[in-house]
């Protein structure tokens, strides 16, 4: 079954357009995360190779727009890493975090067996009366 010439014209055209539209999504999310977009003709895609040899524009994407660089085929698993990175960073905040509170309540009752030792007048250090 052979499509008439304007069957084939309207197809290309619909084609192009369907491809364009999806380009200007692709180039907002781009955009969205801080990026410029690579030069295309319009009715073409967004060329990838020319995102993959922008290392800035690639980077870029990996960091704020994981999924897109994804799509594009450029994701590097940098978020990832960062993500792991990040949660590690958090629980060892936290560790520092308890073990600063657990000195610090231990600190206060040093204080406090000081202060209640130098009123009864005791030498806290020694445990001998002051005289």
């Amino acid at each position: 079954m052979n499509l008439s010439l304007d069957q084939q014209i309207d197809a290309a055209h619909s084609e192009a357009e369907r491809i364009e539209a999806d380009a200007l999504q692709i180039e907002a999310r781009i955009v969205k995360a801080g990026g410029i977009p690579p030069r295309r003709q319009y009715g073409k895609p967004v060329s990838t190779e020319a995102i993959r040899q922008n290392m800035t524009l690639a980077g870029l994407l990996n960091k704020r727009d994981p999924a897109l660089a994804s799509f594009l085929g450029v994701q590097s698993g940098s978020y990832a890493r960062e993500a792991a990175e990040l949660a590690e960073r958090q629980a060892a905040i936290e560790r520092m975090q308890a073990l600063t509170e657990q000195t610090r309540q231990q600190n206060q009752a040093a204080q406090l067996h000081r202060e209640r030792a130098s009123h009864a007048g005791i030498n806290p250090t020694t445990g001998m009366r002051l005289i």
